[in-house]
Formats: C-alpha cells, structure tokens, sequence
C-alpha cells in the first residue's frame, strides 16, 4: 500500500510534463489526420516548446532546492556524528579526576559561578587559592555564588535534615543542625566580603541566597562546569566549554542567581584584618541579613574563625592517584 502511494505522489509532483506531452502528442495525432489546417500545427509548435522549457526549468530549480538540502543535511549529521563519536560532550569522573579539574580551573578562571549549600569548600579552597593566583598574575577574578539563606531556619533545617538522612553512621553530617548549617553559609558570606574589601581592584562579587535546596552543587569556570554531589566519595559530571551544553547551563545558572536575594556587598562595612564578634555582628545587618538572638557571642565568633580558616574540609576522605611531575596538586572535591 505504502509503494502505491509513494508512486502516486511522484507521478502527480510530474504532471505538469505529463500535461506538456500530452499535448504535443495531439496536435502531432491531429496533424497527422489532416484536421488542423495548413499552418495551425506550425503556430501551436512555439507554445508547446514554450512550456516544455517552462517545465524543464522549474525542474531544474527544484533540483537544486533538494541538492541544497541534502547538502545541508549532510552539515548537520556529519557535526553531530562527531558529536556523538567524541564522546567529550559530558564526562561522568570519580572524585579524583573531578578534584584534578577544579585544581586546573583554580589555576588559570577567571571566573567562578557556584551554585550549591553552603560553600564550605568555596570559602577554605577556592576563593583563597583563585585570589593569590589574581593577585600574583596581575588579573581580575569573578566570582558569582547561590547559597541556602541562612536567615530561613526551616530551610536550613530541611537541608541539616536530607544530609543527616542520607549520611552514614559515623559520618560527620550525621550531627549536623540547622544551626550549623546556617552558622556555614554566614562563615562564607563573610570570608567572600572579605576577600573582596582586601582585593577590591581584582576581585568582582555577587552573591545571592536561594530558598531552595539540592544535592547537586555546580562550579561553572572558563574551562569546565563540573557537578557534584554531597562530597568526594560520589561520581560527578563534566561538561568541557566546547560541549554544546555549556552555554545553556551557564545561562541556568546565571539565571537562576539573579531570581534569588542579591545581597548588597558594596554596602558592606569595613572589616579588619581579623573581623571581630561586633563586626560580624554590623556587617550581616548590614546585608540585611542579621544575626538573630539565637546565635550568642560565642557562636558569632566561631562563624569568623572558620570564615578564614583555610582548612580543606575534604581532606582524606578521596584518594587522589599520583600526579605527573609539573601538573597542578589534587584536591578533593567541592562543597
């Protein structure tokens, strides 16, 4: 039945030749019996040409059409062909190898777009190590960060709850609380202030806090967006620039930073070398993100020791391979 079809529709997409020689085959039948006078075939000959090379032309043309089509369609399998054979689009790595690329982004970003809980890794890894490396080659550095909010307890709480759920016994996220949790993400709104006052004509911020929680957490360089996933110990993705993913990701998350409360960091109040409990204390209020009765002055000041703590909250808990001589040191994976 479907052959039938398919040659009923190329005969009528050729009627209009159908047409043509029909009608040169009678006035060919019409001359040869003599019914058309002397001169009548003669003068009928030019309009049957006429349309005959009508015919022909319009079939050249849509010819054409398709051989450019074809042409195009052949561009578009090849690419994605190569695509696919690459394999390099997204990358599933362990720990280590996604510890490797956060160490090579470190290195020479000039950017950093997180997107996660509460930054940990962010605060004691990777604002210091980007920061000395700007500051050394002479460059700026942008860094764009999502955190939880740390003024919503029941957030926080249901974040404390899930990990608390899915850790193991004798993991430290087993006692974890709301109050740890939001005690973290102001320790990293601190140590990103200050790091900016300190390099303000090098450094670039913009934070804003989600009223939303994940398990995933996304660190977006110049090179790489790399997703993980609670710590080291579980598989991530990469996704290189080149991959066709990259860019939308990027605008997701742009995006998505922008629908969530900016703070206003160039309101901040000057901090010390080593910001102190009342200092801490104004520069929160500041933000419009107070410190609330709940947190007592030995709380406030365990949120400025570890804000500048340069502790790697991972280490120990992946085992990264040996490096070949001269490659950037590992470290484990983000927070």
């Amino acid at each position: 039945m479907t052959t039938v079809k398919e040659r009923l529709r190329g005969a009528l997409s050729n009627v209009d030749l159908g047409i043509v020689l029909l009608v040169a085959v009678a006035v060919s039948v019409l001359d040869l019996l003599e019914v058309l006078e002397d001169g009548q075939s003669d003068q009928l000959i030019l309009p049957v040409l006429a349309l005959l090379a009508f015919v022909w032309i319009r079939d050249r043309n849509r010819q054409s059409r398709v051989a450019d089509q074809l042409t195009q369609v052949s561009r578009t399998t090849d690419g994605m062909w190569r695509l696919l054979a690459s394999g390099d689009s997204v990358k599933s790595l362990n720990g280590a190898a996604i510890t490797r690329l956060l160490a090579e982004a470190r290195a020479s970003s000039d950017m950093w777009l997180f997107k996660g809980g509460t930054g940990t890794y962010i605060r004691a890894v990777t604002l210091p190590e980007c920061i000395e490396r700007a500051r050394r080659t002479r460059s700026r550095m942008r860094f764009l960060l999502e955190l939880l909010d740390p003024t919503n307890d029941e957030l926080c709480g249901s974040y404390a709850k899930l990990h608390r759920n899915l850790a193991q016994d004798g993991d430290e996220e087993k006692g974890w609380t709301s109050l740890d949790t939001r005690k973290d993400v102001y320790a990293t709104i601190l140590a990103a202030c200050w790091y900016r006052q300190n390099n303000s004509q090098i450094m670039e911020l913009k934070i804003g806090l989600s009223g939303t929680i994940s398990l995933f957490r996304c660190d977006l360089t110049s090179h790489n967006l790399v997703i993980t996933q609670r710590g080291p110990e579980f598989p991530g993705l990469a996704i290189p620039r080149d991959s066709p993913h990259y860019n939308p990701w990027y605008v997701e998350l742009e995006n998505s930073l922008e629908q969530t409360k900016l703070l206003a960091v160039n309101e901040a109040p000057q901090l010390s070398a080593r910001p102190t409990v009342a200092e801490t204390r104004e520069l929160f209020a500041a933000l419009g993100i107070p410190l609330g009765e709940e947190f007592t002055d030995r709380d406030v000041a365990a949120i400025t020791g570890n804000a500048l703590s340069r502790t790697d909250p991972y280490q120990g808990r992946v085992q990264v391979p040996a490096q070949p001589i001269g490659s950037p040191p590992v470290e484990p994976s983000v927070n």
